[in-house]
């Protein structure tokens, strides 16, 4: 939870967990931080002789870094200042291992890409920390990222329509019988066999996928390792939900080049 005290001239010192999701040196000794945090959102700051000292920070700075921050935020400076960091977890086989820290990658830019300066959300702070755990317990599965990515995109406010389709409204149980289903990127949204002769730009996935994505949206947490994916529905959410995100953020992250590089590798 955030902290508050009074600090050096009066300016008021702020506590928070934290994720480093980006990390950039600055000028000779400095470092600008993007931080994600559980009480202020995304934070990015200045850890003024970082690169000088090591012993002020003791590593708290890599990626993926599990900290309690402490930091300055001074209005209108556009940087808030790091005073302080403690590592609480600094994931290290996440660092060790090149497919991890492709899958971590991934995690930490669709969290920069979504989430807005200094806009709270303690759902999606918990999210990335129990995947990023889960990560640095367990070998990377594709799965994780179709899951990650979901939860995101709910938390968010992108969460796709997968419950009836957006044109005529009719729900799985009515299209049950329905020649394929498809997934419109514009709309967000289910579109119906029927429905989508007058429709453009969509994906063909089945109502098994829809089903599955929707409970990814609406499962706790704590229980989402129990779902298990179809080869078909891996393949189906692998093509429809990047593009989905892509197409909310107007671009494309760098990060899925290099997962693209990781399942061709698998695949050989």
């Amino acid at each position: 939870m955030a902290g508050l005290s009074i600090g050096v001239k009066g300016m008021p010192i702020f506590k928070t967990q934290a994720i480093v999701i980006r990390s950039l040196a600055y000028g000779e000794s400095d470092r600008i931080i993007t931080f994600f945090t559980e009480d202020f959102g995304k934070l990015k700051g200045i850890a003024k002789g970082a690169r000088r000292s090591k012993k002020r920070f003791q590593n708290a700075l890599n990626l993926f870094t599990h900290v309690r921050l402490l930091f300055f935020d001074r209005e209108g400076m556009g940087l808030v200042r790091a005073e302080g960091c403690d590592v609480l977890n600094a994931f290290p086989k996440i660092r060790e291992d090149l497919k991890r820290i492709v899958y971590g990658n991934y995690f930490l830019e669709l969290v920069n890409e979504m989430a807005g300066d200094g806009e709270a959300n303690s759902d999606a702070f918990d999210l990335l920390l129990s995947f990023l755990s889960t990560l640095e317990e367990m070998e990377p599965k594709e799965e994780q990222l179709r899951m990650f990515e979901v939860r995101m995109l709910s938390l968010f406010g992108y969460r796709p329509n997968m419950k009836n389709c957006d044109l005529c409204k009719k729900s799985w149980e009515e299209l049950a019988e329905a020649p394929g289903a498809f997934f419109s990127l514009e709309k967000g949204s289910l579109v119906c066999g029927p429905c989508s002769r007058s429709q453009r730009d969509l994906i063909p996935f089945s109502l098994g996928t829809a089903r599955l994505i929707e409970k990814i949206s609406e499962m706790e947490l704590s229980k989402i390792d129990r779902l298990r994916f179809t080869p078909q529905a891996l393949s189906e959410s692998r093509d429809l939900l990047p593009r989905f995100i892509s197409y909310q953020l107007g671009k494309e992250l760098k990060s899925l080049k290099a997962l693209g590089t990781i399942f061709s590798g698998e695949k050989r």
